[in-house]
């Protein structure tokens, strides 16, 4: 029988053998496409050969594509368990054709390939088309032999109904497609292929898509500029049928990460496997191990667990698997240690998981430890909430109560549906998504150009790649425009045939710079350079000029923009190995930002740096900037040489082909990295730490700055030092000890000034006193007065109550401290006894007046207010409150 990883290598070897171009597999992190949550498709990283904007040099290719389906139009999360066909992480055998074969040959392949390479019994295959495809019916029935009967018509999108109709997204290529599906269960007997069969037994394993058209934003199908090809095989169902299996769970890929559960489990590794498939609690190891593949393989491809977007999906996934975790047992964090085994598994396959699973256990690792803390009390919260429904003879949660467990204890709301449904409850899912939908509304950022009018499609003036980069070697060079698209504002997208500048990557930032045209007459500076999968796109703005983008162009990077730049990149080298020996070992990178004006460090430490670790680094770093040690880029290096010979550190996050280069900074560091650096370390000059901060549970955030920006933060401190040395009437030398000293000056006069504070405090108490009003025998005092601090008020307060002794009364004080109101109220012992009067209602009657609310014991009780301009109106509406109280 066929292992998963030999037929994985069989497909790839069935169409090189037909001349296809074996590609790699993409990020499942889509690059430069917003359109994309996650890379659900094989296609996606062929998108721009499919719309006709790029050219390769071949038509045909194969790859086996990572792929996560969780959110957006393709979102398999809420099926994981439910069914044995499902999955949020997935390998997708692809083969293409781009305007070169189409209907006939992609068929005839497909059905070749799982006749003679599967060995799947053909009695046991269907074929599901559009409608009216009636040139894939003839080729199914006609050429490939199929029984009419075995061929069904599904689809019609003119109704709104897709089957059959393939598109990677809402808007993008599409096009009608054949299905080949496979019986699971024959001995259930014979059965009619139509509509309504069921997809339990009759299971689809490959998809072949026509690409013919071109999906905008309003729904308008327009034809692609040529026909092509993209195919999708399961590798998961494939291997499924091939091993006789009738669940996507019950193959050897899974196995090696159920038996890392069962260890952990204390269970026996070696268990009868048949028997745990047919257990009452396989579905909790099922999306477990879905889910722990899916959240390893996104990590390690540069996802982050976040508040919203594909970080709150992988945040959602992780809980939900925690949750499972939690059925089988596990009270601590446990998926870190379920994702080495899918590194083990995997790490061949994808070298990216061996480079990087350490440090993506570990962010895995703080994430579960996040959750697990707010754990057992959302589980409580929602146990309360469902036995509360229940008293109540209700069978829904409500809105409010599923929003609560999601935005305070991190409850994905379909966790808290699956609870409530093994309760034989439902949630209100309106309530629920108008509160969050609140909630985003409040965080929601937008990009400058995402939904920007008039952005123009891509024009081409001449064929050919637009991904030379020769920037390493030269600033300067002569180039020519390959296709332009049009933006607002006078700004322009463009693709080069060769270009000196860097485009974003690795954390840098892109080049800055110009092109400049027809002898200098056409000027367009460059404003930012990204990488995308069309090629290396420069935005561009008009500066002088018809914008003419035919013949030679001189692309022209900013010397000074690329060596700020270049001196903040090789610092974050510097620094990265300088906390790895002065602060921690283990500690990795876990992002950065490098820029002209500043340079950003994420790395993983559980807490603060101390003033002496900071100073630390700075010493250490500016001492290897003073000894001018040569950096030294080493290219087109192997990368297992690389990693396991040179010993060069794989930032985490970042992708790297089969070749790789090495930036190596002798005795310090040595590191995989592709952007721009100083050719010694002496140009940086200077390093200078200016903050060190959270930025995520277990991650650490050091901001710095290099060369002109570091002796500018020098010096500005040095200005602000001198400033306060005026201030204080004192020089910089002895600025410390005159500083302290005005301090202690300040708090000696402070504590005066509260001494005087309550002798007035007891003077003006006994003016009050002597001028209260009475009110059914009860004195009443209200007032405002004037205090400087809460505590002032406090005092003048315990004052009165000295003075008014064992008499009924009851008093307000008002004051105005620091732009905002602030009352108290005292009710005397006798007058709470004898007339039942309590403070905290009297308070609560007045401080509307000025905007607040308050509250506290029977004798004393106190509020705030915004409204200090109220305060009249709360002391002349006390007495009536006083009134109404004894009536």
């Amino acid at each position: 029988m066929m292992t998963p990883n030999e037929l994985r290598q069989r497909f790839l070897q069935f169409f090189e053998e037909r001349d296809h171009r074996v590609v790699a597999s993409s990020p499942v992190v889509p690059q430069a496409d917003p359109t994309l949550l996650f890379t659900n498709a094989g296609m996606n990283q062929f998108k721009d050969l499919l719309l006709g904007n790029e050219t390769r040099d071949y038509t045909r290719a194969a790859s086996v594509q990572k792929c996560v389906r969780a959110g957006g139009k393709h979102n398999d999360l809420d099926e994981v368990g439910r069914d044995g066909r499902h999955l949020t992480f997935f390998e997708m055998l692809g083969n293409w054709s781009f305007g070169d074969y189409y209907k006939r040959e992609s068929i005839k392949w497909a059905w070749k390939f799982v006749l003679e390479e599967l060995k799947l019994a053909p009695e046991r295959l269907y074929v599901t088309i559009y409608k009216d495809d009636d040139e894939c019916f003839d080729i199914w029935t006609q050429e490939m032999g199929l029984d009419p009967a075995r061929v069904l018509r599904l689809g019609d999108i003119e109704a709104g109904d897709e089957e059959n109709f393939w598109s990677m997204g809402p808007t993008g290529p599409c096009g009608p497609c054949t299905e080949i599906h496979y019986d699971l269960h024959p001995e259930y007997g014979p059965m009619t292929f139509g509509v309504g069969y069921d997809e339990d037994r009759i299971n689809e394993i490959w998809n072949l898509v026509f690409m013919e058209f071109n999906r905008d934003e309003d729904g308008t199908l327009n034809p692609l500029p040529m026909k092509s090809v993209d195919t999708g095989l399961g590798l998961d169902r494939a291997a499924m049928v091939v091993a006789g299996r009738d669940n996507v769970f019950h193959t050897d890929l899974f196995t090696p990460i159920f038996q890392s559960l069962f260890e952990l489990l204390g269970q026996d590794v070696g268990r009868d496997l048949d028997a745990f498939y047919k257990s009452d609690n396989f579905t909790d190891y099922a999306v477990i191990a879905d889910h722990v593949r899916t959240v390893t393989f996104a990590i390690c491809d540069g996802a982050k667990f976040a508040n919203d977007g594909r970080g709150y999906v992988l945040r959602r996934i992780l809980r939900r698997a925690v949750r499972h975790g939690r059925n089988l047992g596990f009270d601590a964090p446990f998926l870190h240690r379920v994702a080495a085994a899918v590194v083990e598994a995997y790490g061949d396959i994808y070298p990216e998981l061996r480079a990087t699973g350490q440090e993506a256990a570990e962010l895995i690792r703080l994430e579960e430890e996040r959750f697990f803390r707010n754990l057992d009390r959302g589980l409580e919260l929602f146990e309360d909430a469902a036995a509360r429904a229940e008293s109540e003879g209700k069978k829904t949660l409500s809105g409010q109560e599923v929003f609560q467990l999601h935005a305070t204890f991190g409850f994905p709301p379909d966790l808290t549906e699956i609870m409530a449904e093994e309760r034989g409850m439902s949630i209100d899912w309106e309530s629920y998504e108008s509160l969050w939908k609140e909630h985003q509304e409040t965080s929601r950022g937008k990009d400058m150009y995402a939904d920007a009018a008039g952005v123009g499609d891509w024009e081409t003036l001449e064929e050919g790649p637009a991904n030379t980069f020769v920037g390493y070697g030269t600033l300067e060079t002569h180039t020519t425009l390959r296709k332009v698209r049009r933006l607002p504002e006078n700004r322009f997208e463009v693709l080069l045939a060769s270009t000196p500048f860097y485009a974003e990557s690795g954390g840098q930032v892109g080049d800055r710079g110009q092109l400049l045209g027809h002898g200098g007459e056409l000027v367009l500076e460059v404003e930012d350079v990204q990488k995308a999968p069309i090629g290396i796109t420069h935005r561009v703005r008009l500066v002088t000029g018809e914008p003419d983008f035919t013949g030679e162009f001189i692309a022209r990077v900013d010397p000074r923009h690329r060596q700020k730049v270049a001196c903040n990149h090789t610092a974050t080298h510097l620094l990265h190995a300088a906390l790895r020996d002065e602060v921690d070992n283990a500690i990795f990178q876990a992002g950065s930002m490098v820029g002209p004006d500043r340079l950003r460090f994420d790395f993983s430490y559980g807490k603060p740096l101390s003033a002496d670790d900071i100073q630390r680094l700075e010493e250490r770093v500016n001492g290897l900037i003073r000894q001018r040690l040569d950096v030294t880029c080493h290219t087109e290096v192997d990368r297992d040489t690389a990693v396991d010979e040179m010993g060069a550190m794989a930032i985490f996050g970042e992708k790297y082909g089969d070749k790789v280069r090495v930036v190596e900074i002798p005795g310090e560091s040595v590191e995989l990295c592709g952007g721009t650096h100083v050719a010694n370390t002496g140009e940086i000059a200077l390093f200078r730490i200016t903050s060190e901060s959270s930025v995520a549970a277990g991650i650490r955030r050091i901001e710095a700055l290099t060369e002109e920006g570091a002796l500018k933060a020098f010096q500005q401190e040095r200005a602000q030092l001198r400033t306060l040395a005026e201030i204080f009437k004192s020089d910089v030398t002895n600025l410390n000890e005159r500083a302290r000293a005005v301090l202690e000056d300040r708090s000696r006069l402070e504590r005066e000034v509260d001494s005087l504070s309550q002798k007035l405090a007891s003077r003006g108490a006994d003016t009050l006193v002597d001028d209260a009003a009475e009110v059914d025998g009860v004195k009443v005092i209200a007032t405002a007065v004037a205090t400087g601090t809460r505590d002032q008020l406090m005092a003048y307060a315990d004052n009165l109550r000295e003075k008014l002794g064992q008499t009924e009364a009851v008093a307000l004080l008002a004051s105005e401290i620091e732009g905002k109101a602030a009352l108290i109220c005292v009710v005397t012992d006798a007058a709470f006894k004898a007339r039942k009067v309590k403070a905290g209602d009297l308070i609560k009657r007045v401080a509307s007046h000025v905007d607040g609310r308050g509250g506290g014991r029977p004798t004393l009780a106190q509020a705030g207010g915004q409204n200090p301009a109220g305060i009249p109106a709360a002391v002349e509406a006390f007495e009536g409150a006083v009134q109404d109280a004894l009536s």
